[in-house]
This record gives C-alpha cells, sequence and structure tokens, in this order.
C-alpha cells in the first residue's frame, strides 16, 4: 500500500532515510532499510508512517484504521519491528486505530539517542510516545519481548491501559528455556544466514509452518549490521507484586508448539498469578504464532477486543 509523506508529530516532513549511525556501516543501514520496506510492502492497509520525538529518541510508528476509534497500540517482538504485524492489521484496523511502534532501542526505523537501563525508562518512553499520538488510554498487543514492554507498562501506568493481549510474552511469567538464550548468542558469534535464519529464526516456527521471508530477511541484516550502540534492558521474570498491580483485562495467548517456554507449564503460571486472565493455548504455533496462525490470533484478539466495550476517542484524523 502507498503511504503518505513521512511526518513528525508538528505536521513537519522528515528525511526518514538519513543515516542515523546505529548501524555499523552506511551500506549495512541501507541494507537492512531495503529488507524493512520489503516487510512493510505486505500491508495490505491505507496508512500512515511518522515519528514522535521523545527523550530516548525518534520513534516510528505505523498507524491504520479510524482515527476516532479506540487505540490498539501494538509492540513487536524483538527484532522484527513494526511491519512483522502484516497478517492482522487489516483485520484489527477495520475498528480500531492501529498504533504500531518501532520499539526503542532496537534494530527497526526508530532513531534511538540514548540507553534504557531500567523498566522505567520504558514506561517514560512510550508514555511520551502516547503523549505525543494524543493518545489518553490504548489496549496493547504486545509479541514476545512486545508483550513484556506492555505488560511493564500496564503495571506502571494502569490508567492507560485498558487491555491487554499478550502473544506468547518473554519472560514475564516464567523463565527462558535453556535453548532460547543459547541460539541467541550463537547468532550474535557466528553470524552466517544458516545460522540466524535456519538455526534460530525457523527453529521459533511450529514443525512444517513457513512466515513471509521478508521478515526472516529484515532479522538476519539486523543482526548483521546493527551496531548495540545503546544499553537496553533484557526481558525477566516480574514479581507477584508486579503483576498484581495490573488493573486491565488480560489475554494471554502462546502455541502448543512455544519453544522460549513450556506451553502447558506458562498457562499454568498465569492462571496461578493472574487468574481473571483469560489463557489459552494456538494450535499449530511455535513462538510466532501471530503470523503463523494469523486467523485464529485474528479472531481471538477481536473476540477479547469486543468484551472491553470500547469507546471513540476524540483524536484528530491521521
Amino acid at each position: 500500500m502507498r503511504r503518505s509523506p513521512e511526518r513528525d508529530q508538528r505536521g513537519a516532513i522528515i528525511d526518514s532515510l538519513a543515516p542515523s549511525a546505529l548501524f555499523k556501516s552506511a551500506a549495512g543501514e541501507a541494507a537492512y532499510m531495503k529488507a524493512y520496506e520489503e516487510t512493510l510492502s505486505l500491508w495490505d492497509v491505507p496508512y500512515t508512517s511518522s515519528f514522535v520525538d521523545t527523550e530516548f529518541g525518534r520513534t516510528h510508528v505505523l498507524q491504520a484504521g479510524p482515527a476516532s476509534a479506540p487505540a490498539l497500540v501494538l509492540l513487536h517482538g524483538f527484532g522484527f519491528g513494526a511491519g512483522m504485524w502484516y497478517p492482522n492489521v487489516k483485520a484489527w484496523s477495520a475498528n480500531h486505530r492501529v498504533i504500531a511502534v518501532d520499539v526503542v532501542g532496537e534494530f527497526n526505523r526508530t532513531i534511538t539517542t540514548r540507553s534504557l537501563g531500567a523498566k522505567q525508562d520504558y514506561v517514560e518512553w512510550l508514555s511520551q510516545v502516547l503523549d505525543g499520538l494524543d493518545v489518553k488510554e490504548a489496549v496493547f498487543v504486545g509479541h514476545s519481548n512486545g508483550g513484556w514492554h506492555a505488560l511493564n507498562f500496564a503495571i506502571r501506568r494502569p490508567e492507560k491501559v485498558a487491555g491487554l493481549a499478550l502473544l506468547a510474552p518473554a519472560a514475564s511469567f516464567l523463565n527462558f528455556s535453556w535453548q532460547f538464550p543459547v541460539r541467541l548468542i550463537t547468532i550474535n558469534v557466528i553470524r552466517t544466514r544458516q545460522t540466524i535464519i535456519e538455526f534460530f529464526g525457523k527453529w521459533m516456527l511450529a514443525k512444517g509452518n513457513e512466515i513471509e521471508p521478508h521478515l526472516f530477511e529484515q532479522f538476519y541484516q539486523g543482526i548483521m549490521h546493527f551496531g548495540w550502540k545503546h544499553k537496553i534492558v533484557r526481558p525477566s521474570r516480574f514479581s507477584r507484586e508486579e503483576l498484581a498491580a495490573v488493573s486491565a483485562p488480560g489475554l494471554f495467548l502462546v502455541g502448543d508448539q512455544e519453544v522460549i517456554y513450556s506451553t502447558e507449564k506458562a498457562v499454568r503460571k498465569v492462571r496461578e498469578l493472574r487468574p481473571d486472565f483469560e489463557a489459552e493455548v494456538i494450535p499449530g504455533a511455535g513462538h510466532g504464532l501471530s503470523v503463523e496462525q494469523p486467523e485464529i490470533v485474528n479472531a481471538r484478539v477481536l473476540e477479547f477486543l469486543r468484551t472491553l466495550n470500547l469507546a471513540a476517542s476524540d483524536s484528530a484524523t491521521l
């Protein structure tokens, strides 16, 4: 889909292709951005691309759907960027203002300018993004690392969160399995296409599942070329007390072939710590459930959204 020129929150057109100095080389950054655009070409709805200035840098966001509809903020999994929602955005933007955010500190189109050393830093960053977009309250959908960010935000800014849909959130309720950190370390040491895509990327999927190759290509280019100039916080389990601070309704979805932790143990832990959350298993899915089984995930998230009875906002036209 075609998109309008990229603007900041004041409406000024910006040069989004200017070198960011976050990558190891200009050529590497160009290779990554090309792959990012190829993933974004899979979006089959009209959307806008813009930037919001925060104290942590210039945050890139994609928006689709009616501007006055309830806000639905999407936080992507580590390394996949806002474009990863290509199989979900059409269904979710029909009746919601979808805001897909490129998470600060990672390789994507957000231009990070300082390190994030604590959970609260991410809360401040996301609060500033929402303020820049004039979003007072939203439902959050987060996948993997993005699920951790959504939960972290809901713990510390509960008044901003109308609902939480957590898609196999990283750590959060349960520690990672031993294989996940081992494989993640491996792809940062042995940087080959075979290792990054086959050994790590496709390991994330349920047996026999295939996804659009653009997404893996984008991940490969990011691992190869991003410079990691700023510190980020690694996801970890939240305490019982932290999880009790979440006031919003919650939905937890996990694939029946999840690899970052045990499916059964994760569901059991969610039901123990937050018995009010809905916790369900998605059949035929690994860690990438929103791209592996999009029809099932789309329908389940929409069903959850209908239960929230959200009111339209007074936001300006996108």
